[in-house]
Formats: structure tokens, sequence, C-alpha cells
């Protein structure tokens, strides 16, 4: 496995070498915006530069935008991710993190069918290209009512239906426990049952707030994310779970803890590397030896 944190900035790189992640999971929109026309090529090829000269690596390409953005038709979403996947290639990686969207207008039914609409055909597309796309378990619901999910794909039965709607195996999750654990979903049973789904990972801690639970029920903010190591999941066994599937890819801090944030942002990378670094890539010992060693004594 590989540790790395999601970034925007293409010098994060040097920073990821700095502090001693892997790499890095890095936005396309570092290379331009995928719906509008062609990436920008200089940039994607300094880049793979700046991860030569780091020794690190880029290891997922991040493109989120059908959270956010509209597009008129699936096929400007094909054509988008076509750019996005020209990008990775060009840097050597095969795994796009994503979002499914939601349509707020449509019901429920309406949204599983919107969103085969959708990645059907870049299903198709990546199954050609050897792209695998990692749908982050995100919906954002939470909060004051009315509110509405802006990504589709916060539990297994919505996984189950996104599934269904499109059966191929170039879809798969990008598996964030915090997601889980604020909903009181098993994230461990969960990690589990979909094991061969699961190409992406991130590194999400949650911290509960009971207070805000029992003055606002269901409609407060009664949880809010943290670095790892500062929440409530347990990452050695969220850690040994990963390796008992045989998950062998990138685990990507997604670093939203608003105490190490601003001028602390770095702090907060620092101190998740140093919680998930050691369960990770454990300190190499040469133990077979000195058993055998004290054996003879």
């Amino acid at each position: 496995m590989k540790l790395s944190f999601l970034t925007s900035n293409i010098a994060d790189l040097e920073k990821a070498a700095a502090l001693g992640f892997d790499g890095i999971e890095l936005n396309a929109r570092a290379f331009g915006n995928p719906a509008e026309g062609e990436l920008d090529r200089e940039a994607i090829a300094r880049t793979k530069r700046l991860a030569e000269k780091h020794k690190v690596s880029v290891n997922s390409i991040a493109y989120y935008d059908l959270a956010w953005g509209s597009f008129s038709a699936p096929e400007a979403i094909t054509q988008a991710y076509a750019r996005v996947f020209d990008a990775a290639e060009a840097l050597g990686i095969n795994v796009i993190a994503s979002m499914g969207g939601f349509d707020a207008q449509r019901n429920w039914e309406g949204n599983i069918q919107l969103f085969a609409e959708r990645f059907g055909p870049i299903t198709a597309l990546a199954e050609k290209r050897g792209m695998l796309i990692a749908l982050e378990n995100w919906m954002s619901i939470h909060g004051r009512l009315p509110f509405n999910p802006v990504n589709i794909g916060g539990s297994p039965d919505t996984w189950n239906a996104l599934f269904k709607a499109v059966p191929s195996k170039a879809l798969g999750l990008e598996f964030d426990p915090s997601h889980l654990y604020w909903q009181g979903i098993d994230h461990i049973r969960a990690l589990h049952e979909f094991k061969d789904r699961v190409y992406h990972v991130h590194a999400k801690d949650t911290e509960m707030l009971p207070e805000r639970r029992y003055r606002g029920g269901v409609n407060g903010d009664y949880f809010r994310f943290r670095i790892p190591g500062y929440g409530e999941i347990n990452w050695a066994q969220f850690i040994s779970a990963l390796d008992e599937i045989g998950y062998t890819g990138d685990i990507a801090i997604e670093h939203e803890d608003p105490i190490y944030w601003n001028e602390r942002f770095d702090e907060g990378l620092d101190r998740g590397w140093q919680v998930l670094n050691p369960l990770i890539h454990p300190q190499e010992r040469n133990w077979q030896t000195t058993i055998t060693s004290s054996h003879t004594l």
C-alpha cells in the first residue's frame, strides 16, 4: 500500500516528499477543466518531471465535478472523462476517483436511471482504456432541513443499486470510512463485503459531537471530520482489514480537519502521516534472523 494526500496543487509533490509521503492524489483541475476542453499537456509533463525529481508519484487522479457542475448530456460527461483518462495515461496511472452526482429534481429511481445514463458510456470507455472509476461514498446530507444530497453513494444498499445499474467491473469505490462512521454503518463489515470493488481509499477520521446530536438530532451538525487518529476510527483495525482483503493500492489523506487548517494545514498532514505511516509501512527489522539467533544461544 502507498500513503498519499489529496491536493489540487502540482507543487505539492515536493511537499509530499518532504513529509515522507509516497505521493499524492491529484485533482484533475490542476490541468484545467476537463468539461471545457483539452487539458494542459505542459502541466501534465511538469507533474511527471516533478514526481521523478522528488521520487514520489501521482497515485490517482480525482475528478469530482459531477457533484458540483451541470452537464447538458451524457456525451459531454464522457468526453470530459476521456480527457481525464488522457492525463492518467500520460502519468502512468489508471485509478480515477470520482463522484456519481445527484439531481435534486428527480426521485430515487430517477437518479439511478441518471447514473446509468452517465456511467454506462463512461465505464465502457474505461474498460477500453484500462481505467478504474472509484466512486467516493459521500453524499453530504447532514445539516438543517431541507437538504438534498449532492452526490449519490452513501451506503451499501446504494452501492448495490449503482453496481446493478452499471455492472461494469471498471466501476468501484473510493472507500472512505468517515462517511460511514457518522451514519452508524459498520465500515469494517462494508469493506469486507465490497472488497472486490475497492479501487481507492480515503483516510479521514470522524469525531462525533453528542451535544450537537442532542440539540439538533439528525438536522444538526453532529459530527466533524478529523485527521486520521484524531477522531474515533480505529486505524490499526482499518489498515489491518485492508491488508486482510488484499488491498495494495493508494490510501490518501483527505484533510478536512477544522483544527489543523489554514496556517496549520501542513501540521495536520504531518500528524496524519505519523498515525498512518507506521501502520502502512512498519519499520523494517530483520526479525527472522533475530529470533533464529536467540534460539541458538
